[in-house]
Order: structure tokens, then C-alpha cells, then sequence
């Protein structure tokens, strides 16, 4: 299926010098788009060991696999996946970027928020652009075309549509296959390799299965203000401990807080936030409704 990422990331590698970061939840379609847009190109996954040996041995390692330095013309695009896992990624982009940046395109994806685990001390400032990949709306469902303006006028939904993305959420894969078995299976493999995989590997957290806990207490809650003390209490840990996992928890795309609108900033802080889920099918009860 066609999205509106495909175009917005296809005119970026055709236009633009920097690299392109694509982020978001995990199977929410980002190496499906990277592969689609980027045409003719190279793909490097950290997850797959001779990539792995090729990454880890540097900038140029990579540029000779690519044949750089043959004399061609044209521009090579490259797509680079789940980089954020390698400590140095970001002293290898740099690297990369300023000596082979005008003769390639590169894009980077990742399923966690990158810059939110902060491994490598380059800055990538002005190097790139950030475009964070969403799950499936209604909006991007009955007009996947990319618009200048972020309102569109509204358009007639089907209700099966509706009750289909409530109920199996807007990733694609369980959502295109339309099967509740399927979805439920597919949940169960997201959530452990959530929980045991890329916490594992971008955190220091050994406790995965406390988090995983807390987890689903924010599912329970979803829509409703945060309350840390008593998060700490049924996750048997302190506040502080919670305000942190909580924090990774968005970093990796499982949730994310709101905090509450004043003119009187200190105020705002002060207050509590709202978590909501990336993955709205997981929620356990109806959301709380706004004020």
C-alpha cells in the first residue's frame, strides 16, 4: 500500500543533500518505505552480521563495499537499518557523511528515538533531517497523498474501516491481514522483542520484566494523568526509577506523555502528564476522555 511517507522520503533523496532519519515504532513500516523509495541501492543492517562486520570496521569499510571510489557517475543511494544499535553510529555517519555525503543519498532508519540513547559524542547537527513514521490513520487510509496543509477537509469514513483500526491498531501488517488471530499472535511477538531485544540493547535496564509491568500498567491507564508514586509502588521500585523507564519507554516508542497546557509555564510543569500508547490496540479499558 501506498504512503504518504513514500513520497514525502522519495523528493527528500531526490532534492536534498542531507541524510534522511527515519524513526518510529517498531513494524510500523519503515524498512518496507526505505526499500521502496531509495530505488537502486545498497542496504546495510546492523542485525545482520557481515553488515555488522563491514559497519564496525569504519567509514571507509563500508565506502569500498560500495565501490566509491570506482569512477562512475551518478549517485548511490544507501540505507542504513537499526544503526542506532551500534555504539558509535553516530561517529560513523559523520564520518561517512562528510567524505562520501556528496556522491551518495543516505537514509537511516531506526526504532527508537535517535539521539534519545545518547551513544557517540559527534554532533550530526545540520546533517540530516528527522521524519518520524506514524501508524495508520484515517486520514493517511482515505488519502494516502501528501498535502502542504496539515488540515484536510473532512471526508466519509467507512465504519468497518474504523472498528478494523481500533481494533487491530494501525500497524500494517495485522491491520492489512484483517485477522484477529493473526493480530493477537503478531502482539505477543512485538511486545517480547520490545521488552527483551531493544531494551536489552539500548539500555542498561536489566530489570525488563519490571518495565514490561509498568508497561502494561500505562496501558491500564492510558489517557489518564500519570500518578509516579503509585506507578513506583506496584512496580516495587522508586519514583525516580519510574520517571526514567518511563522516558525510555517513549524513547522506544511505546508510549508517549502530554503534559497539560498553561500560560504559566512553571505551572505546566509542575503538573502531572498524560501517557498514551503508539499502539492504541493495546490499550485494556476505554481511554479517558479529555477535559
Amino acid at each position: 500500500m501506498n504512503r504518504i511517507y513514500d513520497t514525502a522520503l522519495a523528493e527528500h533523496l531526490a532534492e536534498e543533500r542531507p541524510m534522511a532519519f527515519l524513526t518510529g515504532p517498531s513494524q510500523v513500516g519503515k524498512t518496507t518505505t526505505a526499500r521502496a523509495v531509495a530505488g537502486e541501492h545498497r542496504y546495510f543492517t546492523w542485525d545482520r552480521q557481515a553488515d555488522r562486520m563491514i559497519l564496525t570496521r569504519g567509514a571507509d569499510a563500508a565506502a569500498a563495499d560500495l565501490g566509491l571510489g570506482d569512477l562512475r557517475s551518478g549517485r548511490t543511494n544507501v540505507v542504513f537499518e537499526d544503526l542506532h544499535k551500534y555504539p558509535k553510529w553516530k561517529s560513523f555517519l559523520k564520518g561517512f557523511f562528510d567524505v562520501h555525503g556528496e556522491r551518495t543519498r543516505i537514509l537511516v532508519t531506526g526504532s527508537a528515538r535517535l539521539g534519545f540513547f545518547r551513544r557517540g559524542g559527534d554532533s550530526l547537527m545540520g546533517r540530516y533531517f528527522l521524519y518520524r513514521m506514524h501508524p495508520l490513520t484515517v486520514a493517511e487510509l482515505t488519502d494516502p497523498a501528501l498535502r502542504e496543509s496539515e488540515i484536510g477537509l473532512p471526508r466519509p469514513v467507512q465504519r468497518s474501516l474504523l472498528d478494523q483500526l481500533l481494533s487491530l491498531g494501525g500497524f500494517p501488517e495485522p491491520f492489512l491481514r484483517g485477522s484477529v488471530r493473526f493480530y493477537n499472535r503478531w502482539k505477543r511477538l512485538r511486545l517480547e522483542l520490545l521488552f527483551r531485544e531493544d531494551l536489552r540493547d539500548l539500555t542498561r535496564i536489566h530489570e525488563a520484566g519490571q518495565v514490561q509491568v509498568l508497561a502494561e500498567h500505562l496501558a491500564h491507564q492510558a489517557g489518564q494523568l500519570l500518578n509516579y508514586s503509585s506507578l513506583a509502588s506496584d512496580v516495587n521500585v522508586s519514583v525516580d526509577t519510574i520517571r526514567r523507564w518511563i522516558a525510555t519507554l517513549e524513547g522506544l516508542f511505546y508510549c508517549f506523555t502530554v503534559r497539560p497546557w498553561h500560560r504559566n509555564v512553571p505551572k505546566t510543569l509542575r503538573k502531572q502528564p498524560k501517557a498514551y500508547l503508539w499502539d492504541w490496540s493495546l490499550r485494556v479499558e476505554e481511554a479517558a476522555a479529555g477535559p
